[in-house]
């Protein structure tokens, strides 16, 4: 059983932590978070009772009740909601910190794949306010390392991550729209996205639109081909003659059977679930067999083959993703002040990232022996 004393030395070397990486009395004073001390007198106890609140589980109530019954603070629920109310700013600067320093030095050696995407986040039962939260995952680092939050209107796109030359970013069929990826190349970044045989307009070297019934035609499970294309954009809708911008690779593999028959049912299930008037297209059927990928990745960095398999690292995120909601329960936002959401869900963010640096920790030490008073190691090949 855990002491008193015990959770307070926790706290302590949580508070040393940040420390580390952020002033947290200057940013509370120049944020705005501290203007006036009355029961809350220093950035600690206001980051505590954040995380009371939002990763804590605790009401408005539950949380002032707490934290007069510990010493911490004597406030009401009132009073508590004000001042969180007020620290949602704080909260990301805290956040950001710590993203930052996840992140390391600004200048690195070799290509950064960035896998970025986007979770929406609402009320239990619906309504209400909701947010997107965009995020930036790194899986040499094996952790989240660029967080934007929005409300549900923001759209996905590589807009929300800080690419800059040499990145590599990655995104599935929310992020392959002509005008942003030719952002992503202005920025001397390069990308690998999924996409859809509608959702984009390729096509060939000499002008010709792309005729995905001969790409489909001549493969069999498992196959991977590439052809290079050019990419068009022809404005909102498809409106307009349309214009190429810029050279790619289309990169396609065809499924397996079962993975085919799964993607189909899906596809015909989405569009009932949509209620779309308009007839489901075959080519929509068909094209749910098959894996499209557009790169701007030249076939001496990476061949077809090595495309389709950075491609499916994007299941990392997903992972990293459902540990922020069914660990840390951050789809359950009770909150609907709209500033009271923001320090919530912060207060999350910054919970999680302490966790994430605890086991990268706990993973960069190999355990110690008492006996020998040595370290043990583990031969790769045994695990």
């Amino acid at each position: 059983m855990r002491t008193t004393d015990s959770i307070e030395t926790d706290w302590q070397a949580l508070l040393s932590k940040l420390s580390a990486v952020i002033d947290l009395e200057a940013t509370a004073r120049t944020s705005g978070a501290l203007v006036r001390r009355r029961c809350v007198g220093d950035a600690a106890t206001l980051l505590r009772l954040a995380l009371a609140y939002g990763p804590g589980g605790m009401s408005l109530r539950s949380a002032a009740v707490w934290a007069g019954l510990n010493d911490i603070a004597n406030l009401s629920n009132v009073g508590l909601l004000k001042r969180l109310r007020g620290a949602a700013d704080w909260l990301g600067d805290l956040a950001g910190a710590l993203l930052k320093h996840a992140a390391g030095p600004s200048v690195s050696v070799g290509r950064r794949l960035r896998i970025v995407d986007g979770s929406s986040i609402g009320h239990p039962g619906g309504g209400g306010t909701e947010w997107r939260l965009h995020a930036t995952y790194e899986p040499a680092l094996a952790r989240f390392t660029h967080f934007e939050l929005g409300d549900i209107h923001s759209a996905e796109g590589f807009s929300h991550a800080p690419l800059r030359g040499g990145d590599i970013a990655l995104g599935d069929r929310a992020y392959g729209r002509a005008p942003a990826l030719k952002k992503v190349l202005d920025a001397g970044a390069d990308f690998i996205v999924r996409v859809g045989w509608s959702t984009i307009r390729l096509t060939s070297e000499d002008g010709e639109v792309l005729d995905w019934n001969t790409v489909f035609s001549t493969m069999q499970h498992g196959d991977i081909c590439e052809r290079k294309v050019l990419v068009e954009h022809a404005g909102p809708k498809g409106r307009g003659q349309g214009k190429p911008i810029f050279h790619a690779r289309l990169v396609v593999q065809r499924k397996d059977a079962a993975g085919t028959e799964k993607a189909e049912k899906t596809a015909r299930r989405d569009h009932q679930r949509r209620r779309n008037q308009k007839k489901l297209q075959p080519m929509t059927i068909t094209s749910a067999g098959f894996l499209m990928l557009l790169t701007s990745l030249s076939p001496e960095e990476m061949n077809a083959g090595q495309i389709v398999e950075t491609y499916r690292l994007r299941w990392q995120i997903e992972l990293a993703f459902k540990r922020l909601k069914s660990g840390l329960g951050i789809h359950k936002l009770p909150a609907k002040d709209p500033q009271l959401a923001r320090s919530w869900l912060m207060a999350h963010l910054i919970m999680a990232l302490m966790i994430d640096e605890a086991i990268t920790d706990v993973l960069d030490s190999p355990p110690w022996e008492a006996e020998t008073g040595c370290y043990i190691f583990v031969p790769v090949e045994t695990l």
